[in-house]
């Protein structure tokens, strides 16, 4: 049986709310569901299936860093996060994705107190925000 993410890039499971926002030759990237994180979470998920950095091939990992760099750059300027965390646990899920979650600077919480809040978001906001991240990304 193929893993949740394996299935959702075949599309045999729902889509991420506002489809992917970015999808080259290794990594898809797309907005988290609305009850995973506030605005602006992030999922970069590897095209191969494969656990962790362990077993990142030699481009994955160039394009990777490449990648993480416009992201921070651009959720920064639309979501107006002060801090972009990153996670990556990989208990639930055994493929590799990466969480990019954004926290403005009005927020108390920080750390892992924030990380640890239960974020909404409304759907018609992600909407908006993935149609200004997918022009924002397009890498040449």
């Amino acid at each position: 049986m193929k893993c949740f993410l394996c299935q959702k890039h075949a599309g045999e499971v729902a889509s991420p709310p506002g489809g992917y926002i970015y999808d080259d030759l290794h990594w898809r990237v797309c907005h988290a569901p609305v009850e995973k994180g506030p605005l602006g979470t992030l999922f970069i998920e590897s095209q191969r299936h494969f656990l962790d950095f362990a077993e990142l091939l030699p481009d994955e990992a160039a394009s990777y860093g490449i990648l993480l760099k416009k992201l921070y750059t651009e959720l920064k300027l639309v979501t107006g996060a002060e801090r972009i965390y990153q996670v990556i646990m990989l208990e639930g899920v055994p493929h590799f994705h990466a969480w990019l979650v954004p926290r403005v600077k009005e927020i108390p919480e920080r750390g892992i107190k924030f990380l640890e809040k239960d974020f909404i978001c409304k759907e018609s906001d992600v909407q908006k925000l993935v149609v200004v991240l997918r022009e924002a990304l397009k890498l040449p």
